[in-house]
């Protein structure tokens, strides 16, 4: 069986789900989710504001009935997206954000745009993870389409560090 990185991973589970837009702003940690978008056909709609994407998730997920998604990169990106996920939240819209972060093992170490995303969606999510290893991606994808459509619809957050995608 050849490698499949975890961007792949990411972009086999979106399709799986029907996904066939993700909304985002190109960023480095996240790079390898649009290599793997490309690949199963997935159009990425690249624009100018991470809150943008947001707010473009949310909406696509009120004209078609499917969760919307957005991927925005760490830090700085996952901040910008706070009041799109706000908003779906108390909209009860279906939404998925999948948000890059630093290589694990460089945790609180500083590395580029390190923080604690999960923490910071916890309020305005039902559900803010980290996805834990490469070989549960796809698990926990579906997971949060699950999540996100149950019962009272609303915004679920995955974080997925820059180790587990390469």
């Amino acid at each position: 069986m050849a490698m499949v990185h975890g961007g792949r991973l990411v972009a086999r589970a979106l399709r799986r789900q029907g996904i066939t837009h993700v909304f985002t702003l190109c960023g480095g940690h996240v790079q390898a989710i649009y290599d793997g978008c490309i690949d199963e056909q997935i159009r990425v709609v690249d624009v100018r504001h991470e809150q943008t994407a947001g707010h473009a998730a949310d909406g696509y997920a009120r004209v078609t009935g499917k969760p919307g998604v957005a991927i925005v990169t760490a830090g700085p990106g996952i901040t910008d997206v706070v009041t799109a996920l706000a908003n779906a939240q108390r909209a009860g819209v279906p939404m998925v954000c999948i948000g890059g972060a630093g290589p694990r093992a460089l945790t609180d170490m500083g590395s580029l745009q390190d923080m604690d995303s999960v923490t910071l969606m916890r309020p305005i999510s039902k559900w803010s993870v980290q996805v834990p290893e490469v070989g549960r991606i796809e698990e926990y994808v579906d997971a949060a389409f699950r999540v996100a459509q149950a019962n009272v619809p609303g915004p679920v957050y995955l974080e997925m560090p820059l180790d587990l995608l390469m």
